[in-house]
């Protein structure tokens, strides 16, 4: 597996935009249902403190009815399956200023809707005006698409430089937490991931020497793959895992199971220490511990047989462990309906 972090610079410039331009809807899509947005706030944050102003023009560029897509967007992802993991913002500006009918495509397609097929791509002022009244938008949307259809070509020459600017402080953004998306790159390959990345999209192992891996900050819940003969592209947010977490069927969370499998002092201490270090050692823990490798060895076993660890970094022969957070967000839904029905039964007995 190879880490590319250029698709993803590119990818966080285009949500950057749209949040810039809507970040209502960013918020209603991504900070009213995913639970940890703190970090992702803090770097959207960060981005938009160092940029002194974007055109208000292009904001139909960046518009969206569902707060997960925009123009630049589908753009960007034909791009993606043209030049694979191979795209720089050198390729990307060119093909954007010298590749202006997908472009064009791309945003008639998202702004005004699927019906306009490619032969009817409202090419006179007559077409786009009387369509422009049919779509679903802020007014002050609807007048920037006419200025931008006016003279398409101006409005992608200004929307290169801005793409441009953003860029230059993603790319800072991506320095200064290298270390985060390090330690993310690190988890991506652990073999409970890789679990996950098979169920959930037919993933492979055949070729996973060849796996390019993009690691996004901005929209930290992105999960895109493009598959090739040889390898594949996976562009996986730095919280991804939550996005697709309930759409993976892995072991039901059963609130039993894990009083069973957690229910004696050693095991508790094991994963009070895991948390506090936030990956560890067998060794390590038998160290702290003052008890036999062995016997940690096979407390660790069946804490991770039932996904409430996993293996989260490999150093040479030492593997690391780490808490499934995962896991612990979806029992701690689990173990208050489980306390609740035991409640509810006991009341109900309690009267008869």
């Amino acid at each position: 597996m190879k880490y590319n972090s250029e698709p993803s610079k590119i990818y966080d410039v285009s949500f950057w935009l749209m949040d810039h331009y809507f970040p209502e809807q960013t918020k209603k899509t991504f900070f009213s249902v995913f639970e940890d947005t703190v970090f992702m706030r803090k770097c959207l944050e960060e981005v938009t403190e160092k940029i002194d102003k974007v055109p208000d023009l292009l904001a139909p560029f960046a518009f969206s009815e569902n707060g997960t897509t925009s123009a630049l967007l589908v753009f960007l992802n034909k791009e993606f399956c043209h030049h694979q993991e191979n795209i720089t913002l050198d390729l990307f500006l060119d093909d954007l200023l010298n590749n202006k009918n997908e472009l064009y495509k791309s945003f008639i397609s998202v702004v005004f809707g699927k019906q306009y097929e490619e032969n009817d791509l409202l090419k006179d002022t007559s077409e786009y005006i009387k369509a422009i009244e049919d779509i679903y938008a802020p007014i002050d949307i609807k007048l920037k698409t006419s200025l931008i259809l006016n003279d398409f070509d101006y409005a992608v020459g200004i929307l290169a430089e801005t793409v441009k600017k953003v860029y230059d402080v993603v790319e800072e953004l991506y320095l200064a937490y290298d270390k985060e998306i390090q330690y993310i790159y690190g988890q991506i390959r652990n073999e409970y991931n890789i679990e996950l990345y098979k169920k959930a999209f037919d993933y492979s192992e055949e070729n996973f020497d060849e796996t390019i891996v993009s690691i996004p900050l901005l929209n930290q819940f992105v999960v895109l793959h493009n598959f090739h003969e040889k390898n594949a592209f996976l562009l996986l947010g730095y919280k991804h895992i939550e996005s697709f977490w309930n759409k993976v069927n892995t072991k039901t969370v059963d609130p039993r199971m894990f009083i069973i499998t957690s229910g004696n002092d050693t095991r508790i201490e094991i994963l009070d220490l895991i948390a506090q270090h936030g990956k560890i050692t067998i060794s390590s823990l038998a160290k702290i511990m003052d008890i036999p490798i062995t016997t940690v060895g096979r407390h660790v076993s069946s804490l991770r047989n039932d996904n409430i660890i996993f293996i989260s970094h490999r150093d040479g022969l030492q593997l690391f462990y780490s808490i499934n957070t995962c896991y612990f967000k979806r029992l701690k839904i689990a173990m208050v309906d489980y306390i609740d029905e035991m409640v509810r039964l006991a009341k109900k007995n309690k009267k008869n």
